[in-house]
């Protein structure tokens, strides 16, 4: 009898047990995953009857990456976006993504470079014939061994590449900007980054880093003369209002991509790695359609205000690219090495040739 009372309940004990271990796994009582997600940009409002037209504020990829990852988790997954740069500028922010302390970044991908040195392989002017060329290039082999590499190495994990702009160009308060010469004498406001201000060099301005957020009363002011930048943020801080020349020679490509800390993509399970990575890479879709859709009106926009926005001819693309490719890819080299600037420009090529033929 006693044997009998103890079978029982070893197996009551048992059916327990397999209860209690369902029950913790279950998605419904699953702990709950929560996102650190911040941005550079204000949000963009946009609805069936008003905009503010932010269509290519960075705070676009969290947002579309929230609604998007909480939505199909049921809720298990939750966003918090911190927009306008609440916790910190462009390069603070992947100090963090690095340390932990912040788990993903939709921020601008320019201070990539101060942290992985070969991302500016990918920055050399005219390097992809386009962003076709481009995006087919960095999800490809050559891009995703990048990824591995920064991620191993550096802790900050490459989830989404992207492009914001897509293209920046040379602007001028001053005077028109045909070819490179034109820019001789003129102080022209660039980022805090090496290829940028070499680029400003061997164009025949002088560069001049400064402050973003500076810009507008420096061109009013004449502290510069022009600037490098992309035509969604003249709209942004009204430089429409001081610049009076746009070219668009599209010399050099802006990123913007999605970061994770690899510290935190370590911690999730392989079910969530893909949810979050594929949302991610839907969010940069939204991020990137509304910033091309954009481009035409903001050009629109800046022609009825008087801003003249020049496109070269093919002659002067010429020179444009004459001027910045060869040397470029020189001083890339001389800064990084060859290996990963003969990997792109190697990938660069066959994805042409597979995209558009000979």
């Amino acid at each position: 009898m006693k044997r009998s009372k103890s079978a029982f309940n070893l197996k009551m004990l048992a059916a327990i047990f397999i209860v209690l271990v369902f029950v913790i796994s279950s998605p419904v009582m699953a702990k709950t995953l929560s996102i650190k997600f911040g941005t550079y940009d204000p949000p963009l409002e946009l609805g069936l009857e008003k905009t503010n037209g932010e269509f290519a504020s960075t705070n676009i990829k969290g947002q579309a990456f929230k609604d998007m990852v909480e939505k199909r988790s049921a809720g298990a997954i939750t966003v918090k976006v911190f927009p306008s740069g609440q916790l910190g500028n462009d390069r603070e922010a992947l100090e963090m993504i690095k340390a932990g302390s912040m788990d993903m970044s939709g921020y601008p991908g320019g201070p990539i470079t101060n942290f992985a040195p070969e991302v500016l392989a990918l920055q050399i002017p005219y390097l992809f014939k386009d962003l076709n060329v481009a995006r087919k290039v960095l999800n490809g082999p050559t891009g995703q061994e990048l990824v591995e590499m920064i991620a191993k190495r550096d802790g900050i994990r490459i989830l989404a590449w992207g492009f914001e702009g897509p293209f920046y160009n040379f602007m001028s308060a001053k005077k028109p900007i045909r070819v490179p010469s034109d820019l001789k004498g003129q102080k022209i406001r660039t980022l805090e980054t090496p290829n940028l201000v070499e680029m400003v060099k061997i164009a025949g301005g002088t560069p001049t880093p400064i402050s973003f957020s500076e810009l507008y009363t420096s061109l009013q002011q004449g502290v510069v003369d022009g600037c490098i930048t992309a035509d969604p943020f003249v709209r942004m801080i009204k430089l429409d209002e001081v610049l009076k020349y746009i070219n668009k020679a599209d010399f050099f490509l802006g990123m913007s991509n999605i970061y994770v800390s690899q510290r935190f993509w370590k911690k999730i399970s392989p079910e969530q790695r893909y949810l979050i990575k594929d949302s991610a890479l839907n969010a940069m879709m939204a991020f990137e359609g509304l910033t091309l859709w954009g481009g035409t009106v903001w050009v629109d926009y800046f022609q009825k205000k008087g801003v003249e926005v020049y496109v070269p001819s093919a002659a002067e693309m010429k020179v444009w690219k004459d001027t910045m490719h060869n040397h470029m890819v020189t001083w890339t080299k001389n800064r990084i090495g060859a290996e990963w600037v003969d990997k792109f420009m190697k990938a660069s090529q066959a994805a042409e040739k597979e995209l558009y033929g000979n």
